[in-house]
């Protein structure tokens, strides 16, 4: 209870450093997945984005991958031969949501291509990639992301565009409000010469939390009339 307590503190509102407590993380899977993984399946489907056809492979990068977000959101979005053309590599810097991610995936059975977590960004390979998706779900605007990690996220993706074929692209989600990372992020692949095509995308997701788990083990959910307030884009990136 006193984990729950503190991981449930107004101050928090879901914001996770990388070394907080492991209860923290529980706390916020519990709490916010299920909302934002079906915001993201609402901004997949609207987004410009091609699923991969046949013999097309797509590998996608869930930067800040929480319990596998993005999984959880594809998986309803795109259909089971669609799902096996998939490559999805998740990267969390809290090694409890890497746990959880791992489970989820286990217990998802997407049956994607295959379904990784890896623990350093520096561990992609890009050699032999046909089509590339960067996601971001729900990061940007967290406190524990610092300019280093731009500056990372950035020589990445201008390194993607350079070695990949195809167009790259990116899709983010993330709370309507002032602040962000995802600008400063923009405006360094502007500087080393990457062609960015922008497409907003507007969504209107009701709210849901979770309320209690029943004596069945099955959870109660708090319907809302408001929606989220989801600020969203998709990025196709050309050198």
């Amino acid at each position: 209870q006193a984990q729950r307590d503190a991981a449930n503190s107004p101050d928090r509102r879901g914001q996770l450093n990388p070394d907080e407590p492991d209860g923290h993380a529980l706390h916020d899977a519990f709490t916010y997945q299920r909302g934002h993984a079906e915001v993201f399946r609402a901004v997949y489907k609207k987004a410009g984005h091609v699923s991969p056809r046949k013999r097309e492979r797509l590998s996608i990068v869930d930067i800040g991958a929480g319990a596998a977000t993005v999984a959880v959101a594809l998986a309803d979005a795109v259909g089971k031969g669609t799902r096996r053309r998939i490559d999805y590599l998740a990267y969390d810097p809290h090694s409890m949501m890497r746990r959880l991610g791992e489970r989820v995936l286990n217990h998802l059975d997407a049956q994607f291509r295959s379904a990784t977590y890896i623990e350093s960004l520096d561990d992609i390979d890009l050699s032999g990639v046909d089509r590339l998706l960067f996601t971001f779900s729900y990061v940007s605007h967290q406190d524990a992301v610092t300019t280093a990690d731009v500056d990372h996220w950035a020589s990445l993706i201008g390194n993607a565009v350079r070695k990949v074929d195809r167009a790259v692209e990116l899709i983010y989600t993330t709370v309507s409000l002032s602040g962000g990372r995802l600008p400063e992020l923009g405006q360094k692949l502007d500087q080393a010469g990457v062609s960015r095509k922008v497409n907003r995308i507007t969504v209107r997701v009701k709210r849901q939390y979770p309320l209690r788990i029943s004596d069945s083990n099955r959870v109660q959910w708090d319907d809302q009339s408001a929606n989220w307030q989801v600020q969203s884009e998709h990025w196709v990136m050309r050198k």
